[in-house]
């Protein structure tokens, strides 16, 4: 969920809202939950997004990073380009509109549909998979969250928060466990648990920094089960709201390798 929308920025993108962001409840130690995970919605989200960024893999024998630049607009339009990598790589971009991917392969200069078969396949040989690029969904819309207790994460005093799917809601994750900055309301950490109720995967943000009117943590780093793995997302450039042409998330002008 919340990762998505710092990267795709979502897949979870929607307007900003016309009244200004209520101040966070630090000083409260059970908020509201629903104004609190909606305040964060917002402070992450917005109509549109320019961005560019490092995707550093990392496993125990080799790690190997690509730089990004990656354009949304809402939640069902996004393009990811590679602007740095390997030679089969550089160049590469993938298109999102809706609940379909394409991928532009410049090697062989042809765009290629992806299967619902591939899916489930790592994009980029990352720790996301492309489904994960594909299906956005809101905190406060699919979930319903309950108090944990306060924490302390990094030096920094936090609620625990689990959230659990909501009937009918299309999540793939039996609950969520967050981990939100009392000072700035901003994630720190999620864990994500699998049907089984078995932690499957963790992502911890950190480097947070004023974006505009907006906290936002400029990295973020997942951490499956599988002992060794990694993978760590760094922005160093990110604009909100800003103007893109239609024409950027049209097959046409993927075609073109543009």
């Amino acid at each position: 969920m919340t990762w998505q929308a710092l990267v795709l920025a979502p897949l979870f993108t929607v307007a900003v809202p016309a009244a200004p962001v209520p101040p966070c409840p630090s000083s409260e130690e059970k908020p509201d939950l629903v104004a609190l995970l909606n305040r964060t919605e917002q402070l992450l989200e917005g109509r549109s997004t320019r961005s560019t960024l490092t995707m550093t893999i990392s496993t125990s024998a080799w790690s190997r990073a690509l730089k990004l630049k990656i354009l949304t607009r809402g939640r069902d339009l996004a393009l990811i380009r590679v602007v740095e990598g390997a030679p089969r790589e550089t160049g590469m971009m993938t298109l999102k509109r809706g609940e379909q991917l394409w991928n532009y392969l410049p090697q062989a200069a042809r765009v290629m549909k992806l299967p619902s078969g591939m899916l489930g396949d790592s994009w980029m040989g990352s720790d996301f998979t492309n489904d994960d690029l594909v299906k956005g969904s809101s905190i406060v819309d699919d979930f319903a969250a309950r108090h944990l207790g306060l924490v302390e994460k990094d030096g920094r005093s936090a609620w625990a928060i689990e959230m659990t799917p909501k009937a009918g809601a299309k999540v793939v994750w039996e609950r969520v466990e967050m981990v939100l900055d009392r000072e700035s309301c901003v994630p720190l950490e999620e864990r994500f648990f699998d049907d089984e109720n078995k932690l499957a995967r963790r992502i911890e943000f950190s480097d947070i920094r004023q974006v505009g009117w907006r906290k936002f943590p400029a990295k973020l780093t997942v951490v499956p089960t599988e002992a060794g793995r990694k993978t760590s997302l760094q922005y160093d450039d990110l604009e909100f709201d800003v103007e893109i042409p239609d024409e950027t998330f049209s097959l046409k002008q993927l075609e073109r390798g543009r």
